[in-house]
């Protein structure tokens, strides 16, 4: 039987934001495989905004050689991310009606993206939600949890990812 095939889809922002609130420092190699574990990763995107700040872009190199394509969107404009959602729900949405993965493996916890994971898994495919939690709810939306077909907890995990 064939590994199951995945898109992994991390919406940097709302990762890298808790971790570094919580002076976590993710190791984009470890995360990587941490989602992946022995499945095969079809395609890993990690979605933020545009910067002209040297050390994002510094580290966007270190999460490309990690594994992932770097996907930027317009700038941060008044404190406010757009169209990072919107992509990465298109991109989710295109690559399960174009059966490109079986499973699809989100990194966030906004609930904005739970009519996405509910639209997949009413086309048949798996979603992993993996997120910070936390006891407020938000980092980790319980709209989003109670959507997808399976949670990782990275706050559980986080030997894993560091």
């Amino acid at each position: 039987m064939m590994a199951p095939r995945i898109g992994i889809f991390v919406d940097g922002a709302n990762i890298d934001t808790p971790a570094r609130q919580a002076s976590i420092r993710i190791n984009y190699v470890r995360f990587y495989t941490y989602l992946a574990g022995t499945r095969t990763v079809i395609l890993a995107n990690y979605y933020d905004s545009k910067t002209s700040h040297l050390g994002k872009k510094a580290f966007y190199g270190d999460v490309r050689k990690a594994g992932f394509n770097v996907v930027l969107g317009p700038e941060v404009r008044h404190g406010k991310q757009k169209e990072i959602d919107v992509q990465i729900a298109v991109d989710m949405v295109s690559g399960a009606y174009e059966n490109r993965f079986d499973i699809a493996v989100l990194g966030s916890g906004d609930g904005d993206m739970a009519p996405t994971v509910r639209k997949l898994v009413s086309m048949k495919k798996e979603v992993e939600v993996a997120s910070f939690d936390d006891r407020s709810g938000s980092q980790f939306a319980w709209s989003l949890k109670s959507s997808a077909t399976r949670v990782r907890d990275l706050t559980y995990d986080i030997k894993k990812i560091i």
